[in-house]
């Protein structure tokens, strides 16, 4: 990379695009002639020797040697050099739109090109396309990071993705195995008699775990909705449809914690399958896993967190209680009252209460056994007071049907028989629900509109709901989630070099939005002290009405002031308020919106 200032340097390549204008060619074609991937010419050289053949990639190096120069040219599938010769190829040409030797200063390393010419070795045995023309497909503005010091910067990995990629090309290699591994997902699915649906992201009502949920505005509806927490709930009423066997794979959202294994923003295989019960999914998520580990990865056995996991043997399946019994020596099935269970939980240094026998026996089970459940293992048999979902176990109805599968200490998926008796479901859900907790994750929002569903006969169900990331965890050999994920969540940011260069000014680019709810009397006195300034030439103003128990409610919604959000003003139309304090600010009052009540 160039040691000048990026700026400065940018303002050189800019130049360059006008250079390439002034001699007719287009620095930014719409398509490629491309023939070959440079991986088949290099793996197929002694066929294609002497013929003619078109590659197109990014240009990762560029050196002038006199009458000769020398490049290499990646591409998806690997890269390979090119050879060009002063005199023996095609001379710039703007109805051809090749670039001659003779304007090779326009050319810089991070250029998209297009070399066409024959397969060949040069002096050193270096297999090459002896170039007979060159276009420049795409002028790159940026100097790419130097391919030998690569990128160190953990933060920039993340957010320049694609510049890591490109340079270590090797980094793209799991990246490549998770898409294969959702494709072999599929198949796996689709041969068992599964069928795929797209469910609703955006959802009137989020259900089927507990979680946190995002809160969204559907302005078309004028209602509050949420982001998916799951699908399950919808792929249940496609059961009752009479579809048997069924699975979305889904994005999902939880507005929760962030660390190396969890993002708000995840994926998720879930299925539904008709009369079956949860030991049918213990077999098919068993046999999911190793069809993965052997069609994708050709192996069986992989290292996970520094353990040696082997997906071919045989996975233990281990009720909860008996696990935390050989762990800890408690027998919680023999446990009657919270506050034994607590006095139990504090003998083995558990000092945070817990509201039930059940929460106790999970609390104990996550410090005591989780980390120690290496190899693939069903954990089942969960207590019901987190099982809300789940069907209870005929033998000893405080635990529920619903199983958890761990591998290397972590937890990798989460499934159950599903409860289908509508009354049992309804009840279990209002005594937990609390009014002033809702949307707070704690408990399982009531869902009225699915428990009618259920009251129209639901078939004895089972799911299962593995994470892809985790999987792609195991499979893949990463540690943190956000390697697994290409594009992960991050706090926005423009860099001090980008505010110079895109003429940005501080207070954009903070990219502050805040909502405010103001009387009219505070609204106008803001903007008489300077607090709220059009951040534009414009403004928009949206009178909202509410019907609220036959009171007719109306206040205005404006959009565009330097809060960055929306400021809500209760009460006067402020749109001559407006006016009146911005005279030179255009004001666009949209339709009345008519809100619920």
């Amino acid at each position: 990379m160039s040691n000048l200032p990026l700026a400065t340097l940018r303002g050189v390549r800019l130049e360059k695009i006008a250079s390439l204008r002034e001699l007719g060619l287009n620095p930014f074609p719409a398509k490629s002639n491309r023939t070959h991937m440079t991986a088949e010419v290099t793996g197929n050289y002694e066929a294609l020797e002497g013929q003619t053949a078109t590659i197109a990639g990014r240009l990762m190096s560029w050196r002038k040697m006199g009458g000769m120069a020398f490049g290499n040219v990646q591409d998806q599938s690997s890269n390979m050099q090119i050879a060009l010769r002063r005199g023996e190829m095609q001379g710039t040409d703007a109805a051809a739109g090749t670039l001659g030797f003779e304007n090779f200063n326009l050319l810089d390393v991070g250029d998209i090109v297009e070399c066409t010419g024959k397969v060949g070795k040069t002096k050193t045995g270096e297999m090459s396309i002896i170039a007979d023309s060159l276009r420049i497909l795409t002028k790159s503005l940026r100097a790419f990071p130097d391919k030998h010091f690569g990128i160190k910067d953990r933060e920039i990995i993340l957010r320049k993705r694609y510049l890591d990629t490109t340079v270590n090309p090797e980094n793209r290699t799991h990246f490549e195995q998770i898409s294969q591994m959702l494709f072999q997902i599929r198949r796996f699915l689709n041969e068992r008699g599964f069928l795929e649906f797209n469910t609703p992201i955006i959802q009137s009502q989020y259900g089927g775990g507990t979680a946190k949920p995002f809160i969204t505005h559907v302005n078309a509806l004028s209602t509050d909705m949420y982001l998916a927490i799951s699908h399950e709930l919808y792929l249940k009423r496609l059961v009752t449809a009479g579809f048997d066997k069924v699975f979305v794979i889904g994005r999902h959202f939880r507005n929760e914690g962030i660390d190396r294994s969890h993002h708000p923003e995840f994926v998720m295989l879930e299925t539904m399958t008709a009369y079956e019960n949860y030991e049918y999914n213990m077999q098919l998520i068993e046999d999911l896993f190793r069809h993965i580990a052997i069609s994708v990865f050709d192996r069986t056995v992989f290292q996970v967190k520094g353990h040696e996991v082997d997906f071919a043997k045989v996975w233990p399946r281990v009720l909860m209680t008996d696990a935390v019994l050989e762990a800890t020596g408690i027998d919680f099935k023999a446990i009657t009252s919270v506050d034994e269970a607590n006095e139990k939980l504090a003998s083995i240094g558990i000092r945070d209460v817990q509201p039930s026998v059940g929460n106790a026996l999970v609390r104990a089970f996550e410090e005591k056994v989780e980390k120690t459940l290496i190899q693939p293992t069903f954990i089942y048999g969960h207590p019901i007071e987190i099982s809300p979902l789940a069907k209870p176990m005929q033998s000893d109805p405080r635990y529920v049907e619903r199983f958890e599968i761990f591998i290397a200490g972590m937890e990798c998926g989460d499934n159950w028989s599903e409860q289908n008796d509508p009354v049992q479901l309804l009840a279990t859900w209002k005594k937990a629900f609390k009014p002033e907790d809702r949307d707070e994750g704690e408990f399982h929002p009531l869902d009225y509109d699915f428990v009618e569903m259920l009251e129209h006969a639901m078939p004895p169900t089972t799911g299962i709901g593995p994470g892809l990331e985790r999987m792609a965890m195991i499979f893949t050999g990463q540690e943190d989630i956000y390697d697994v994920i290409y594009f992960p969540m991050m706090k926005p940011l423009l860099s001090e070099v980008n505010k110079v260069i895109y003429d940005v000014k501080d207070e954009e680019a903070q990219n502050v939005k805040v909502d405010l709810l103001l009387t009219a009397e505070e609204f106008a006195a803001w903007l008489k002290q300077g607090k709220l300034k059009p951040r534009g030439e414009a403004l928009a103003l949206t009178p909202v009405e509410t019907d609220w128990e036959g009171n007719k409610l109306k206040h205005y919604e404006i959009t565009g002031l330097s809060n960055g959000g929306k400021v809500t003003v209760r009460g006067a139309d402020v749109s001559v308020l407006i006016s009146e304090t911005f005279p030179g600010i255009e004001v666009k009052t949209r339709p009345v919106r008519k809100a619920n009540g």
